[in-house]
């Protein structure tokens, strides 16, 4: 993401990836075999980050201008496997993908998820019947989501005589291994014998250790998705071994097999995926699905998710995006035409009431010139279909340009969220933004002149954080938001640490400084100055009370 996961967003997970079942305007995904038909603008949608019949990895004539890389191919079926139901009745692969509980977002800051939603669009255009569960907005704990999950998929004539053969887990956090994990242990516990996989940037980072800490899941989808999967549907469909997959990870052979000895250690060792491409084309996917959008847009928002883009061409030491993109073969930046990301927005707006759009790239902005160009055709699409929708998006400071978001403007946009993260230069650099104090003050000042209301994130602490710093980015805040409310409401978390995630150059860093404690799932450092360590520790009594953070800050210097 471009900010210190300040707002904590929803990601695109297992792996990565967003569709239900059309894709290209009047170039929908049809069932294996089908080839692309023509279908009118607007259709379903789901998310994923395909069968030996619809994705594949091995060279293809690119489409002009797009980067080398995975690509979405068709051949004929082979029998019996039609991509659609069975003869005797039922569907190829009952799967349910799971999203357990983040109990610690919001309610108001939900989103849909939309990597389970290309995930569930890819899969069911293969003919898979799949159900998506989102145990967030119920807050269902790990139990009960296990038997929920359970419900949705018991064996019968459906599945003709077999047990549901698929379930796939997002974790989408590292904070959400622990219940992750307790959801498949719970599933184990009541009988499910099929094949559980997971996936989410967590798991490509951290799949060993996984492996090594916790039983009960059979795979892991490293980077994006979509292929990896319906590949892995595929095999378990024709009862092939999917072991040996790109981008799968044969959970089992990662564990060893106690009793090998060294042979053993070995094995596991080396028993790492092969890297799987990424998508390259991005049209060539289907929209997500949107089984749980009604219960995100219940409430009077009206607003949906879309995702236009994936990748970031910033290198922020703090942000696992470029990590999680540069790791496999192809372009870390991709983008979507403009005509299509207006058919799935047309698509919204008529069959789901859809009032506004959040676009949750991880940069809407991207590198340079065709970052700027393809953000100019979005633009001037939206005005020529006179989608008239009001949408947001975040972008780097140095993205901000008066000529492009006066023209993003005129086709709807209302807000930005830029990653400021702070004004002192130290951590400025420390976090590798490589912008400067002014670039950021430039880009308020512009995005105010053009009336676009900003929210901004910053990442206010770090292990070397002193009071004086502190006092330097609230005196900024409080310049630029005129008040101490106002600053409440325009920074997403005013008391938002350095939160360090697998993969990162920061925590490389650390690591290798001795200053990294905790574990994978919530790797913690202290600050070195203790008036620091004693301000943050009381950061919770002060936003339950709402006391000025600038008063505790006094408070602590008069007795330091």
């Amino acid at each position: 993401m471009v900010t210190g996961r300040s707002k904590e967003p929803i990601r695109p997970g297992p792996g990565s990836g967003g569709g239900t079942v059309r894709g290209v305007r009047g170039r929908p995904w049809g069932p294996s075999g089908q080839g692309l038909r023509p279908r009118t603008s607007g259709s379903s949608r789901a998310t994923a980050r395909s069968s030996s019949a619809t994705v594949s990895c091995r060279p293809a004539a690119p489409r002009k201008g797009s980067p080398p890389g995975c690509r979405i191919t068709h051949q004929r079926p082979q029998p019996p496997h039609r991509g659609v139901r069975r003869p005797q009745g039922g569907f190829l692969v009952r799967v349910v993908l799971v999203n357990p509980a983040h109990t610690g977002i919001r309610p108001e800051d939900e989103e849909e998820h939309l990597g389970l939603g290309y995930l569930a669009a890819v899969a069911r255009s293969e003919g898979h019947e799949v159900t998506v569960l989102d145990a967030t907005p119920r807050r269902l704990p790990p139990a009960a989501a296990a038997r929920r999950v359970l419900d949705l998929i018991p064996a019968g004539p459906g599945t003709e005589g077999r047990e549901a053969g698929l379930i796939g887990v997002s974790v989408i956090f590292q904070e959400l291994i622990p219940s992750a994990m307790a959801l498949i242990a719970e599933l184990r516990h009541l009988g499910f014998s099929g094949h559980i996989t997971i996936g989410g940037h967590p798991p490509t980072f951290l799949y060993r250790e996984l492996c090594r800490d916790f039983a009960g899941f059979d795979s892991v989808v490293v980077g994006e998705g979509e292929v990896t999967f319906t590949d892995l549907l595929r095999a378990l469909d024709a009862g092939d071994d999917w072991r040996g997959l790109p981008g799968l990870v044969d959970a089992e052979a990662v564990r060893g097999r106690p009793g090998e000895g060294p042979d053993g250690d070995r094995a596991a060792a080396a028993a790492g995926p092969t890297p799987r491409p990424l998508v390259a084309d991005l049209d060539e996917l289907p929209f997500p699905a949107r089984d749980t959008l009604p219960e995100f847009t219940s409430r009077p928002r009206g607003t949906a998710s879309v995702l236009r883009s994936r990748g970031c061409y910033g290198d922020c030491s703090f942000c696992d995006v470029r990590a999680f993109y540069a790791a496999l073969p192809g372009s870390a930046w991709r983008v979507r035409s403009a005509a299509n990301v207006a058919d799935e927005v047309e698509m919204l707006m008529r069959d789901h009431g859809i009032e506004r759009i959040r676009f949750w790239d991880d940069n809407f902005i991207g590198p340079g010139r065709r970052g700027r160009e393809a953000a100019e055709e979005l633009a001037r699409e939206f005005v020529r279909r006179r989608l008239k929708v009001p949408f947001s998006f975040e972008c780097r400071v140095t993205d901000v340009d008066r000529d492009l978001f006066r023209l993003l403007k005129e086709a709807g946009l209302r807000k930005v969220f830029l990653g400021i993260e702070s004004v002192v230069q130290r951590q400025l650099d420390l976090y590798n933004k490589k912008v400067t104090v002014e670039d950021n003050r430039r880009a308020l000042t512009t995005l105010e002149e053009l009336g676009l209301e900003v929210t901004v994130g910053m990442i206010m602490f770090d292990p070397d954080t002193t009071m004086d710093e502190l006092g330097a980015n609230l005196e900024f805040l409080k310049e630029v938001f005129g008040s101490w409310a106002e600053v409440r409401k325009r920074v997403a978390q005013p008391w938002n640490r350095l939160q360090v995630f697998a993969g990162t150059p920061i925590e490389k860093t650390l690591r290798e400084q001795g200053r990294l404690k905790g574990d994978y799932v919530r790797y913690d450092y202290e600050f070195t100055d203790p008036t620091v360590r004693a301000l943050y520790a009381s950061g919770a009594v002060l936003r339950r009370l709402g006391l000025p953070i600038r008063d505790a800050m006094n408070r602590l210097r008069r007795r330091a």
